[in-house]
């Protein structure tokens, strides 16, 4: 794996040397690394957000911009490149990076929110935290933080409720969804987002998680009966990180004009997840407004009980698991969510992970 990442890493500084020199006239030329860019979040939001940042910022700033997928390296790389120096600003999701930073993942255990008001709440909460653990284990200062969709069931059979889950084989993208999902009784199976169309299709799975635009733009409709919009897997949290030595170098004006351009990139990023999540789901049960492909499927609201059940599962299963990893790389893990998300959340830990049960 080590001489897999030199390797992905040296084609990374290729790939940045070979930018070239800038065109523009602005004070600081940045190189930025983005997300996938199959997602609109990229093409239609980030992408253009970086090609004006030097007319944003009155010629403070300007960027060359790259996708993760157009440099070749794989998502669970992304904050190592960001090590290496090859870039100065990259944007990951938290999830793909949760087995070197699981302190980041605090901020999206599955269950931990059901809409996006809660979520930003939570995210508010927990960004002090994120800010510190960056800084210190990883020498990045972060820009914005901003949800995808939420993590939703596409299932090939009727479902009243969560309770249907049990005896399914669900597609997972991660160890914690892969824990809810076991609770809920249901078989996890680990499949790529473009091998599961087929697999739906070959029963390899009966059920599959992902955001509800994601699985409309790749057909998942058409092979699945029930949306339950419960979310099941988290909401998919995408962090951009400067590398704090290039943080450092920047004047005050600079730093304040790329603050205050990221601020406003992370509110239109959050708008977005919001329209598209709904308009995931309308296109997928073939109502309007609709933007995407409009499917037939059943729509599945969250239950008074399955909000418990989620709820329940979160506390005794979902975060000790999450915490026996973070306490390894930070002593403080445990603590540090209490004070913040737990306190906001009104939530006590499980005795599992050193605390008391909830009444």
């Amino acid at each position: 794996m080590i001489k897999a990442f030199v390797s992905a890493t040296a084609g990374a500084f290729l790939l940045a040397s070979s930018f070239g020199s800038p065109a523009n006239a602005a004070e600081v030329t940045l190189r930025a690394l983005g997300w996938y860019g199959n997602q609109p979040q990229s093409s239609e939001v980030e992408r253009p957000f970086w090609k004006n940042l030097e007319s944003s910022t009155g010629g403070k700033l300007a960027a060359q911009f790259r996708t993760i997928d157009e440099i070749g390296l794989k998502g669970f790389e992304s904050l190592r490149t960001l090590q290496s120096g090859a870039f100065d600003v990259v944007s990951f999701q938290i999830s793909f990076v949760g087995g070197e930073a699981p302190v980041l993942m605090g901020v999206d255990l599955p269950g931990l929110a059901f809409d996006f008001d809660e979520l930003h709440k939570v995210v508010d909460a927990y960004r002090p935290i994120l800010e510190r653990n960056l800084e210190t284990r990883f020498k990045g200062k972060l820009l914005a933080a901003w949800p995808y969709p939420f993590q939703i069931l596409y299932c090939k059979h009727d479902m009243k409720g969560l309770e249907d889950l049990r005896g399914q084989k669900v597609r997972v993208s991660g160890s914690l969804m892969a824990e809810m999902v076991k609770q809920l009784g249901g078989a996890t199976v680990t499949l790529a987002g473009p091998e599961v169309y087929q697999g739906l299709m070959q029963g390899i799975v009966d059920c599959a998680i992902t955001g509800s635009q994601y699985g409309n733009s790749n057909d998942w409709f058409e092979t699945t009966k029930s949306l339950n919009v419960t979310p099941v897997g988290g909401a998919g949290v995408v962090l951009h990180v400067a590398r704090k030595d290039f943080w450092d170098k920047l004047t005050q004006p600079q730093r304040d004009a790329l603050a205050k351009s990221m601020q406003e990139l992370e509110a239109r990023l959050w708008k977005m997840a919001v329209e598209t999540h709904i308009d995931g789901i309308n296109c997928n049960t073939g109502k309007d407004p609709c933007a995407g492909k409009k499917g037939k499927m059943t729509l599945v609201e969250t239950t008074d009980a399955d909000r418990a059940r989620i709820k329940k599962i979160l506390a005794e299963n979902v975060i000790p698991l999450w915490l026996s990893d973070c306490t390894k790389v930070a002593p403080t893990c445990k603590e540090d969510w209490s004070n913040t998300v737990g306190k906001l959340l009104g939530a006590e830990l499980p005795e599992r992970a050193g605390g008391r049960v909830s009444p």
